[in-house]
């Protein structure tokens, strides 16, 4: 009875569906096949009976298990491409992007940076990196095997001013730290004599900021909220970046690029929530990094005039909350991540990207 197509492996294929379409096929034929064998051994009248209820009986049940045939094949389609869609976009690696899942060195940072926020690049074999809790600077040596912390250098009083802060960049020798509720702190001669100067830039624990650096290009700080945008027009979905005049030490309006979460669902199929935890321009291509922790893992990556380019998921297996990212003169990625459940935070370097 049309064992061809009954055999084990299309019985347990990934297609329930067309399956029973070959199933039914099979029915079908043997059904004929019966009776056209009884047509041949009855009388003219009784093959004329024969005939009209072979038409009622197939007609109705080709038509019925064709189009659950059609259906299902037309479902577990959409419902594969969705998911090699959704495979893609997590997990693939933009084209000139880095290799997240692969970086090229990785150092477990000292005990004092279990909360480790930010990053900034001093020379080959220095990072200056900041963590929330203690608003202090910290001078890391880098080997091949060791992270080592070298000098920490307080720059507030924890008990007067009890800060969050979120990220660290240099421009011009001058280190700038950021407070989540948008203050800046300048601090000269941070190496040997710190000098501090607390700048209010009119953001505030609304937008949440948490992402800066500097950019060689406008010669600027750009400064990356979080949460509220701050623009009142847009929608709450929406994320933005200031610039800071450090020469006027005030913030330029309007924000210089607007985030969109639409942006995102056109590149990658599907939704991103993204909320910038770290911001950095890379020194040679000038495009600007951000990533995002809260509620994805991941790294964007957008052309100096604002227009987003690409998306990488990040593994929170490997780095658990991705806040801190600079680059190497020579375009090197490092990205600091906080550790899991209290253990040491991690520094990730990833080699120039193809």
């Amino acid at each position: 009875m049309g064992e061809g197509n009954w055999d084990s492996n299309r019985i347990i294929g990934t297609r329930p569906m067309k399956i029973v379409g070959g199933g039914v096929t099979g029915f079908i034929f043997a059904t004929l096949i019966l009776s056209f064998s009884v047509e041949s051994q009855s009388t003219p009248d009784k093959k004329t009976s024969m005939n009209q209820l072979r038409f009622n009986f197939l007609l109705p049940l080709t038509f019925v298990f064709t189009s659950c045939t059609d259906n299902g094949g037309a479902a577990n389609k959409a419902a594969a491409d969705k998911a090699t869609d959704s495979t893609v976009a997590k997990n693939s690696v933009p084209p000139g992007s880095f290799d997240l899942t692969k970086p090229d060195h990785t150092w477990q940072l000292p005990g004092q940076l279990v909360e480790v926020s930010g990053n900034a690049w001093i020379d080959a074999t220095h990072l200056l990196l900041i963590e929330d809790l203690h608003p202090a600077l910290y001078i890391v040596k880098l080997d091949d095997k060791n992270a080592t912390l070298e000098k920490t250098i307080p720059f507030a009083e924890t008990e007067k001013d009890k800060v969050d802060i979120e990220d660290v960049a240099i421009a011009d020798n001058t280190v700038y730290a950021l407070w989540s509720h948008g203050a800046l702190f300048k601090i000269t001669g941070w190496q040997t004599n710190p000098k501090v100067n607390k700048i209010k830039t009119g953001l505030t624990k609304e937008n949440n900021t948490e992402g800066l650096c500097y950019d060689p290009v406008n010669k600027t700080l750009l400064i990356a909220c979080k949460d509220d945008p701050g623009t009142g027009d847009d929608k709450k979905s929406a994320r933005a970046v200031y610039q800071f005049d450090m020469n006027k030490q005030t913030l330029i309006q309007p924000p210089y690029m607007v985030v969109h979460k639409k942006d995102f669902e056109k590149i990658t199929n599907e939704k991103v929530e993204f909320n910038p935890s770290a911001i950095a321009v890379h020194p040679v291509t000038h495009d600007i990094y951000m990533l995002t922790t809260k509620d994805n893992k991941g790294m964007a990556i957008f052309s100096h005039d604002g227009k987003l380019k690409s998306y990488q998921a990040i593994d929170k297996e490997l780095m658990p909350q991705p806040e801190g990212i600079c680059f190497s003169p020579d375009g090197k990625l490092y990205i600091s991540s906080e550790g899991k459940k209290g253990e040491p935070g991690n520094l990730f370097e990833f080699d120039k990207a193809p």
